[in-house]
């Protein structure tokens, strides 16, 4: 299980295919959500835009696991919170975020801060645990809908198809994430923001939104890099 580093083992796999950055100015008006909510299109099914692929990504939300991250410093008082509701923290060793900010440009304030957080999982339902005051956020996992038989890792993080600091701004500033910076360099051009509990969606609702009313290409950062054929 050590080899599911959350965000970088993704990041070559999942970008090499993108070729251009999408610098639209976001509208103005963003819907208002409730977290876990709003995912349904107009087909009644969640989905997220692959945007290497144009293709909607149908999938379940999972009510029996979710994916939490949280600042190590918390990690004993997180623990004690859960066993006095029957639960506990799924893994033995917490999985870093992945990210090391001297690398990027247009760092967002708190991305040191977020470098040092880790994430873990716990057997419930998301609503039952995003209430505890040091879980930073929490997200149910998913289960694909076709082509793969197990289920994913949420996540609070979103790979976001642009290098522009003035876009990631607007965005930071409309859907209340958090950016963590940009890679910029001769293989990979992206940017990362992280959801937290006062963000206007999880991190699949967002991703989906940034595609649909502004044509930026954004994926959820997953923890698991099974996707559907």
């Amino acid at each position: 299980m050590k080899a599911k580093s959350l965000f970088m083992c993704l990041l070559l796999a999942l970008l090499t295919a993108c070729s251009n950055n999408t610098e639209l100015v976001l509208e103005p008006e963003v819907q208002n959500s409730v977290k876990g909510t709003e995912t349904r299109d107009a087909d009644d099914g969640t989905y997220w835009w692959l945007w290497s692929k144009s293709q909607k990504i149908h999938f379940t939300y999972l009510d029996t696991k979710a994916w939490i991250y949280y600042h190590p410093s918390n990690k004993e008082v997180i623990i004690q919170k859960l066993a006095e509701r029957g639960l506990e923290l799924e893994w033995e060793y917490e999985y870093s975020l992945g990210y090391n900010p001297d690398i990027y440009t247009n760092k967002g304030e708190n991305a040191y801060f977020y470098a040092e957080c880790v994430w873990n999982e716990v057997s419930a339902s998301y609503k039952n645990i995003i209430d505890i005051p040091e879980i930073l956020d929490a997200c149910p996992n998913i289960q694909f809908e076709k082509g793969a038989d197990k289920e994913c890792n949420g996540t609070s993080a979103i790979y976001i198809n642009t290098i522009s600091n003035e876009v990631l701004q607007e965005i930071a500033e409309e859907y209340k994430v958090h950016i963590v910076g940009t890679r910029d360099d001769e293989t990979t051009k992206i940017s990362f923001v992280i959801c937290d509990k006062n963000s206007k969606g999880n991190a699949f609702e967002i991703a989906r939104d940034l595609w649909e009313k502004n044509h930026i290409g954004a994926e959820p950062a997953l923890g698991n890099s099974i996707l559907p054929c």
